[in-house]
C-alpha cells in the first residue's frame, strides 16, 4: 500500500496545533479520506511543518463537511515547501 500524506497550510501556531494533536478543518475528498496515511500542517511561509501518522478513528466530520485531522507521533520539522495554487491542501503518494 502506498504512503499517501495530506498536505494542508495553515496560518495557525503549529506548536498549539502540535500539543492538541489536531489540525484545523479541512475540505477532503471522501474518496481520498480512506487513503490518507500520514500529516503534514505546513506553515504560511513554507518553512516548517508538523509531520504525523494520520489518526483515521479520532478524525472528526463537522456538519459542514469539513474534516478535523487528528495525528499521532507528530513532531515539528524544517521544510522549504511551495504551494503553487490558492488551494491549501494536496496529496503526495510515495
Amino acid at each position: 500500500m502506498a504512503k499517501v500524506t495530506v498536505q494542508v497550510r495553515t496560518e495557525n501556531n503549529l506548536l498549539e496545533l502540535l500539543a492538541r494533536g489536531e489540525s484545523p478543518a479541512w475540505v477532503i475528498a471522501d474518496d481520498r479520506l480512506d487513503e490518507i496515511t500520514h500529516v503534514q500542517i505546513v506553515n504560511f511561509e513554507g518553512t516548517q511543518m508538523i509531520e504525523g501518522v494520520f489518526d483515521r478513528t479520532a478524525s472528526t466530520h463537522r456538519e459542514d463537511g469539513r474534516v478535523i485531522l487528528r495525528f499521532l507521533d507528530g513532531r515539528i520539522v524544517n521544510c522549504a515547501v511551495t504551494f503553487d495554487s490558492r488551494n491549501p491542501v494536496r496529496y503526495v503518494t510515495e
